[in-house]
């Protein structure tokens, strides 16, 4: 069997690829169809595509897939496979028509001829040669054709160009004459004219002349070997040639496996002309056998190894297009897989390399508690896996892989990270013989806390001396516990530590030291002045010292302490009206008892120069702080008092300054300051204002009878009337603008 040596890629809706396979062996174009149908596609057709490929390469003549008449189509318009002819390229001379070729025979016998073409005779005494000519007819059989011509031309299976080709190279020669007759020997010149007119001529018949390219009725076409195509007998034997469209098919694998895998793969065209398939799978060492079916099992394979598999249909013993396709086995599964350390954040792997081949190793980790899942990608048979969160259980599944997506079987381990340590671990309101321990959840998750304490000895530090397993311990899932029963004035070791899995699985322990605490002082009395205080306590139990500060908010830098072993204290050179926190420690040793705290203010003093400023209807009044409270934060009572109106209005302010505004017009206003502290306030200072008055003028018309004569009208009874006047309205108006003005009615 031949190899293809020609390959054609056509273009259409559907891309086929085709290849030709010329064979040697000689036989008849039905039996040479029927062994391309069997064994490849087709007869070969030849189009203007490909007609390059297949005629460089031809070595004798050869079949092709033409047929004059095939399944009663039109001569040389259907290829074998169905396809149209778009192509020709015929020897010439072929196809040859439907008619026997014919010489002319004329007779002496002159016949008019009644016809639209006229023929005229030349006659010299020389012989002359001449040709035939006919002037153009026009090819329309409802026009101007004769309907005569038209049939004779149908019968003979003709057209009008091969009869106009057959007239245009016919010649007669004939001797030259001098009259309108037909001579034997004459050469006589047909034309056609446009006029008709009688002439005489001689009738020629046409008689069969011998052509060794006859017509055959059922012929099959021959690529000759330079490439053009002449018509044969179908029943010679030649050479041939097939096409067949290469063939593409799919290939799969699945049921992928350590050491097997399951193909299967597509039909080859003409199925049922396929003997078999002819299996090949290449990789670490290579195997070959032969499938009639459409399916294998594969095994015998190796581990996380690259295999490629091909499968060649045969057909005709010819092979044909491979389907290809190329896969991993599975690799193998790690093994001794064990974490190695774990902290709170990270935990070391560790396993044994499996069995075959593998490029790295994938580490799965799943939190099994809050769903935070990562994974990690590990050249070597150990891993870190970092940013892990505490007290969480994790399941670490390994697999070795190939091919960057290929896993093998898993191997799998579960491990717990250590908690992390508690947060925030406070003792408070602790006493002489408890103590209250507090702390906050750590990063991650945890179970439980287990909580010791132990006495430490005096001046000891915790650090050489703590050690929580001596101690009383509790669990609890609390974040709070209370310890009674303890030693008053007493050190002691506090331990917290956060459990996981069970209980058993302990955290990092946080320390801290812990006290029962000496008793508090109580307070006993508190004497305020305007710039010190007194104060004194009594106490319980036993003490070494205390500590006394005072402290203030209502100016900076106030803070003052101090130690003393007495129960008294004075504090001296405080400001005046200021609220102060007095606070007192007991002290035993290193112990310090809860704090006791007293708060009261020191007496006011009186502010200064107070003063009220009016504008129009506003009045502003200011004043200077107290000498003694100068640059502290103290608060004033302001009040006014109008005499006329008795109204009374009081703000309270910690400025030196307040506005009253709208207030009545013409009016006198009292001020009264009043430094305050909590309960306490100063003497007050005073100053006053009136607002700018809204004059109104009211006239007063006094009538005077008397019976001296004239005595009205004298200076001294006018202004016995005005002095009376006036005092009656002064007791009445005190406290407004008021003006009483005598006014001569002369003049107005």
């Amino acid at each position: 069997m031949k190899t293809p040596w020609l390959i054609l890629l056509l273009s259409s809706v559907v891309w086929a690829e085709e290849q030709y396979y010329p064979q040697s062996n000689n036989i008849t174009w039905d039996k040479a169809r029927l062994y391309c149908q069997q064994c490849f596609k087709e007869l070969t057709t030849i189009t203007s595509r490909n007609v390059h490929l297949i005629a460089n390469n031809l070595s004798a003549d050869y079949w092709i897939g033409l047929r004059r008449s095939y399944n009663g189509t039109l001569p040389w318009s259907k290829w074998s496979n169905e396809d149209p002819v778009t192509y020709q390229n015929w020897y010439p001379g072929h196809p040859v028509p439907n008619t026997e070729k014919k010489q002319p025979i004329c007779p002496t016998t002159q016949t008019p001829l009644t016809s639209t073409t006229t023929i005229t005779t030349t006659s010299t005494s020389t012989p002359t040669t001449t040709t035939m000519e006919t002037s153009s007819f026009v090819a329309n059989k409802s026009g101007d054709m004769c309907p005569i011509l038209v049939d004779i031309l149908d019968c003979l299976n003709m057209t009008y160009k091969d009869l106009e080709s057959t007239v245009n190279s016919y010649t007669i020669t004939t001797p030259k004459t001098t009259t309108h007759s037909t001579l034997p020997t004459s050469t006589t010149t047909y034309s056609t004219q446009t006029t008709p007119q009688s002439t005489t001529v001689s009738s020629c018949i046409l008689e069969p002349e011998p052509d060794p390219d006859v017509y055959i009725e059922d012929s099959c076409v021959v690529l000759l070997s330079f490439g053009m195509w002449k018509e044969k007998v179908c029943n010679i034997s030649r050479p041939f040639i097939c096409y067949d469209d290469r063939f593409f098919g799919q290939i799969n694998y699945f049921n992928v496996m350590k050491n097997n895998v399951s193909l299967s793969w597509s039909a080859g065209p003409s199925a049922k002309n396929i003997s078999h398939y002819r299996v090949e799978i290449t990789g670490d060492y290579n195997q070959t056998f032969n499938k009639t079916g459409l399916s294998a099992e594969i095994g015998n394979l190796t581990s996380g190894t690259l295999y490629r598999a091909q499968v060649f249909p045969v057909k005709c013993g010819r092979d044909l297009n491979p389907q290809n396709i190329s896969f991993y086995t599975l690799p193998s599964a790690v093994m001794n897989l064990t974490v190695l350390n774990v902290t709170t954040v990270s935990a070391f792997l560790s396993w044994n390399k499996p069995d075959g081949n593998q490029d790295f190793y994938l580490v799965i980790v799943e939190d099994l508690i809050y769903g935070n899942n990562q994974t990690a990608k590990c050249p070597n048979k150990q891993c870190g896996i970092t940013d892990l969160t505490p007290g969480v259980l994790y399941n670490f599944t390994v697999f070795a892989v190939v091919n960057q997506t290929t896993y093998g079987v898993p191997s799998s381990y579960s491990a717990y990270t250590n908690p992390s340590e508690v947060k925030n671990l406070k003792t408070g309101n602790n006493e002489s013989n408890a103590i209250e321990a507090t702390w906050e959840n750590p990063n991650g998750y945890h179970s439980s806390f287990n909580v010791c304490i132990k006495e430490l000895i005096s001046n000891e530090s915790i650090s050489s001396e703590c050690n929580c397993n001596e101690g009383s311990c509790n669990i609890t899932n609390s974040m709070s516990i209370r310890m009674t029963a303890l030693s008053s004035g007493t050190q002691y070791c506090l331990c917290v530590t956060a459990l996981i899995n069970s209980d058993t699985q302990p955290g990092k322990t946080v320390v801290s030291s812990a006290f029962t605490l000496p008793n508090t002082v109580s307070i006993t009395s508190l004497v305020t002045y305007s710039t010190s205080m007194s104060v004194n306590w009594t106490i319980e139990g036993k003490y070494t010292k205390f500590h006394v500060k005072i402290e203030t908010t209502d100016f900076q830098n106030s803070l003052r302490s101090d130690d003393t072993k007495d129960c008294y204290y004075n504090f001296a050179s405080l400001m005046a009206a200021v609220r102060y926190t007095i606070t007192i420690i007991t002290f035993n040793g290193a112990l310090e008892s809860d704090p006791a705290k007293v708060i009261d203010y020191t007496r006011p003093t009186s502010a200064r120069s107070p003063k009220a400023t009016v504008n129009k209807m506003n009045i502003t009044v200011s004043w200077e702080a107290p000498a003694d409270s100068v640059g502290a934060r103290i608060n004033y009572t302001v009040k006014y008092h109008t005499p006329f109106w008795n109204e009374d209005y009081t703000l309270n302010t910690s400025d030196t300054h307040l506005t009253f505004p709208n207030l009545r017009s013409g009016t006198t206003y009292d001020f009264n300051i009043t430094v305050v502290a909590g309960n306490l306030t100063s003497n007050p200072v005073s100053t006053s204002a009136q607002t700018e008055p809204v004059k109104k003028m009211l006239s007063l018309v006094m009538l005077c009878s008397s019976a001296n004569k004239l005595e009205c009208a004298t200076n001294t009874t006018q202004e016995e009337l005005y002095s009376k006047l006036y005092n009656l309205t002064a007791g009445k108006l005190d406290g407004v603008y008021w003006k009483l003005k005598w006014v001569d009615r002369k003049n107005h």
